[in-house]
């Protein structure tokens, strides 16, 4: 009934996914033959903006109202994936991991009890946002493409968070299919680097930048939300010029509130601006730390 009365906007989304492939590609020749390191730093902070509306529409697609064909939603959340760096199986089952687990003790990083070490708390955030939240996701491409038995070790499952996506990993698809996505992942990054000569700085730029980008803002929308599974996330307000690269995706209470509207109609969901907050500003607010809380953990 949703996805009738709200549809999928297919061309739109099609159009969005057109474009930010060709400035993928069109931003990687530009760095890598421009000689000057100001220049490639303008490119790559260029790539970090294209790689934020790739990130959202790979979100729509795990949600699967990327496209209403489920055969099209795949292969376009495959090619998403591709250029974010990650197995699109794997983000699929972690994403639906974090909407069964939001807020809960295995999704918080704003926060710490009164038994646990505070300075231990801030490093774990303070690593996650400084790109270590990214580039896990390549460990993880690493792991699964060379021995992907390894994810069901013990070492990763002791962290908290991290365990916390691993759990139960076999029940959204075989370990082989995620060995297989990372493969190609890899394959897809060796074949940029071959069309760019070989220019691994470049890369290295490009890469380090988008995943500063990303792990910095990819908790914004939560921190200090309530610690509620469905609404422990902010519907944050940016300017409007912005959302054209967001997509709707600081709308993120009203996602969680309904995860099968595609983002386009996601303001529809929102009843009031009462609470609502600038983006940026929770974003510097994260900056400052995790705060102490005596809240219990919602049940997933």
């Amino acid at each position: 009934m949703a996805r009738r009365t709200y549809p999928i906007p297919r061309t739109l989304n099609l159009t969005i996914v057109i474009i930010v492939t060709l400035l993928y590609f069109f931003l990687f020749q530009l760095a890598a033959r421009s000689s000057g390191i100001g220049a490639r730093l303008g490119f790559g902070l260029a790539f970090g903006v294209v790689m934020i509306p790739v990130y959202t529409l790979l979100h729509e697609a795990a949600h699967k109202t990327l496209h209403p064909s489920a055969r099209i939603n795949f292969l376009m959340g495959q090619l998403l994936s591709l250029l974010f760096g990650m197995s699109f199986r794997f983000y699929s089952h972690c994403h639906f991991k974090h909407h069964k687990k939001n807020r809960t003790d295995q999704e918080m990083w704003d926060l710490y009890y009164e038994h646990q070490n505070k300075w231990l708390r801030y490093g774990n955030l303070y690593l996650m946002m400084v790109g270590f939240g990214y580039f896990s996701i390549w460990l993880g491409n690493l792991i699964f493409a060379v021995y992907p038995s390894w994810s069901r070790s013990g070492l990763f499952k002791k962290h908290r968070e991290m365990g916390g996506f691993l759990e139960d990993l076999e029940t959204s698809a075989p370990l082989r299919a995620y060995q297989l996505d990372s493969l190609l992942v890899i394959t897809f990054q060796v074949f940029c680097l071959w069309l760019i000569n070989w220019d691994v700085i470049t890369w290295l730029l490009f890469y380090g930048i988008h995943g500063f980008i990303w792990s910095s803002q990819n908790y914004v929308n939560h921190a200090f939300s309530p610690r509620d599974i469905i609404n422990g996330a902010h519907n944050l307000t940016l300017p409007k010029w912005l959302n054209v690269i967001y997509l709707n995706f600081n709308v993120h209470l009203a996602h969680h509130q309904n995860p099968q509207i595609p983002w386009i109609h996601l303001p529809a969901y929102i009843t009031s601006r009462e609470g609502r907050i600038p983006f940026f500003k929770n974003y510097l607010r994260l900056w400052r730390g995790p705060k102490l809380t005596k809240e219990p953990s919602p049940k997933p």
